[in-house]
């Protein structure tokens, strides 16, 4: 979640044909959880057997009830989706060769799973095809500072891409869709940015935020269309702010086509000072309830449920204790469901409640 991912281990198993995706999706059934709590899932962890019963085994012994999968990230597609744009951009990288594995393990292990989806950052259709990326003055595409390429927003062929993706995750048997990166590109020179379908797609007025909420609940129509669950990750800090920071993420608009909000509110990402907390990452609790706390100002009724941090980062130790402080700030404002996300996928079991 706006994290760099593990290393791609490659996968010798015998990948299951996209006929058997379509004929056998509907035999698994998975009940909602009242609170959902969830681990973060790479897709290489996930379509490992190994890797995936040993993180699996922490929801036999615990309260962990759900997980996050990576079914696309950075424009990747770890399963074989058989879309032609992807196909063509070489954007498949086979990380979940045979699913129906996965999903078998799932059931036993009785846990909800959700898909996750980033939509805009995308390095590979953004290659084959610039004229549906974001682009510089002069035609080339434009880069974040860490080279990576997004698609551009107003482009209704990138709608109809990502909605594509959406229908496989479905078809393939994920009762929730979490979409990320549901915004405008933030890292890097704005004022660089060019729009090519923006003259073509825009409504006259339309703003960054009026463009994110229209994808919003274009996606999220199809998803309640085949009434599954359609959630999303936010900024943490967009619930102190009145605008949308420059990405379209304005939180009213765009927390209303969504059943789920899912703010990373992880304590080293709060600058020092930050709701006049020295350093958040060494008061996980405070900064935590703060932040969540304006999401219950602003959304009282929106069903939230933050992404906490298991990671450690800029010198600052997260075990038991950390975790631990987290989940109760969160409970204290009456979140009970939360996400926790570590790229290496190994979580602190201790700092979670027992079945």
């Amino acid at each position: 979640m706006e994290q760099s991912k593990s290393s791609s281990p490659k996968s010798a198993a015998k990948p299951e044909t996209n006929s058997q995706v379509k004929v056998d999706a509907h035999k698994y059934v998975f009940k909602k959880p009242d609170h959902v709590k969830g681990l973060y899932l790479t897709a290489w962890t996930a379509g490992s057997s190994k890797l995936r019963e040993r993180v699996l085994g922490i929801a036999d012994r615990t309260e962990i009830n759900a997980v996050v999968i990576d079914v696309r990230d950075m424009g990747e597609m770890y399963f074989k989706t058989g879309i032609p744009l992807a196909e063509e951009s070489g954007a498949t990288k086979l990380a979940v060769p045979r699913p129906f594995a996965l999903f078998d393990s799932l059931t036993k292990h009785q846990v909800w799973p959700i898909a996750r989806i980033a939509c805009f950052r995308d390095d590979f259709v953004t290659k084959k095809h610039p004229e549906l990326a974001v682009q510089l003055k002069n035609g080339k595409v434009w880069q974040d500072r860490a080279k990576h390429r997004w698609l551009d927003p107003y482009n209704k062929k990138n709608w109809d891409y990502l909605a594509q993706t959406v229908d496989f995750a479905l078809d393939l048997g994920f009762p929730e869709i979490q979409l990320d990166y549901v915004r405008f590109p933030s890292e890097g020179k704005s004022a660089s940015q060019v729009f090519p379908a923006k003259e073509e797609y825009a409504k006259k007025g339309d703003r960054n935020e009026d463009v994110i909420s229209a994808f919003a609940k274009f996606i999220s129509d199809k998803v309640h269309a085949r009434k599954a669950t359609i959630s999303a990750d936010i900024f943490g800090i967009i619930s102190s702010t009145k605008g949308d920071e420059g990405i379209g993420q304005q939180l009213e608009k765009v927390a209303a086509p969504f059943d789920v909000l899912s703010p990373m509110v992880y304590p080293s990402h709060f600058a020092k000072g930050e709701y006049g907390i020295a350093n958040p990452n060494t008061s996980p609790y405070e900064i935590v309830k703060k932040s969540l706390s304006d999401y219950k100002k602003r959304l009282p009724s929106v069903t939230i449920r933050p992404w906490l941090q298991d990671f450690s980062l800029m010198g600052v130790h997260y075990g038991e204790a950390q975790v631990k402080a987290q989940i109760k700030a969160a409970h204290d404002l009456g979140y009970d469901g939360y996400l926790l996300w570590n790229p290496k996928n190994r979580y602190t079991e201790s700092g979670l409640g027992k079945k």
